[in-house]
C-alpha cells in the first residue's frame, strides 16, 4: 500500500514537472528577415518580441513579462534570448523596417484578421512586403500601435517606437490632414 502511494505521488510530481518545463521554456529565437519580392536580406529591421502571461480569474487580462528587441544584421539575421518563466504564453513578434509593411505574429495588415500561417520555430524566414502606392500610412500606423501593445513595457521598446514614429507617424499625420482638407473642401 505504501509503495503504491509512493508510485502515484512520483507519477504526479513527474507529470507536473513535465507540464512546468513544457509550459515555461522558450528557447532563443533566431530568424532571417527578407524582402518578399526579391528575397534579399533586410538589414536594420527592428525585431520586437514580447512574452506575456494571462492573469486573473473570470475577468482575465494579459500582462507583459519580458520584452526584447534587436536589429537585423547585414544578412537579415537576428538572435533573441529566450524567456524561462512558468505559464508564459507564446511570444508576440512584430518586425518593422521603414518602407515595408510591418509583420506581426498575431495579425495580417490590411486584412484585419488573425494570422493563421505562423508557427513558432527557430530559424524562420520572415518576408516583408514593400510599401505600395495604394498603401494607407494612417491604417498602418494604427495596425502597428495595435500589434505591439504600446501600453506595456514602453520603456523597453525604444528601438521599435523610435523606428516607426520617426517616419510612419509623420506620414500618417500628413495623410490624415490631406483627407480632412479634401473632405471639408468638398462640402463648402
Amino acid at each position: 500500500m505504501k509503495n503504491k502511494k509512493v508510485i502515484i505521488t512520483s507519477i504526479i510530481i513527474a507529470a507536473l514537472l513535465v507540464g512546468y518545463v513544457k509550459g515555461c521554456a522558450y528557447l532563443p529565437i533566431t530568424g532571417t528577415v527578407v524582402d518578399a519580392e526579391t528575397g534579399k536580406p533586410i538589414e536594420g529591421a527592428v525585431v520586437l518580441v514580447e512574452w506575456t502571461i494571462k492573469k486573473g480569474i473570470g475577468d482575465k487580462h494579459t500582462e507583459s513579462v519580458k520584452v526584447a528587441e534587436v536589429l537585423t544584421d547585414k544578412d537579415g539575421k537576428f538572435d533573441l534570448p529566450g524567456c524561462y518563466r512558468p505559464f508564459i504564453e507564446a511570444p508576440d513578434l512584430t518586425i518593422y523596417k521603414k518602407g515595408y509593411v510591418a509583420w506581426s505574429s498575431n495579425y495580417v495588415f490590411s486584412k484585419n484578421e488573425r494570422r493563421t500561417d505562423f508557427q513558432w520555430k527557430s530559424g524562420a524566414v520572415f518576408k516583408l512586403e514593400q510599401v505600395r502606392s495604394s498603401f494607407s500610412f494612417d491604417d498602418h500606423y494604427y495596425f502597428i500601435t495595435s500589434a505591439v501593445r504600446p501600453e506595456s513595457a514602453t520603456n523597453q521598446k525604444k528601438l521599435f517606437f523610435k523606428a516607426y514614429n520617426e517616419w510612419e507617424r509623420a506620414k500618417a499625420i500628413k495623410e490624415r490632414d490631406v483627407k480632412q482638407r479634401g473632405d471639408s473642401g468638398g462640402r463648402r
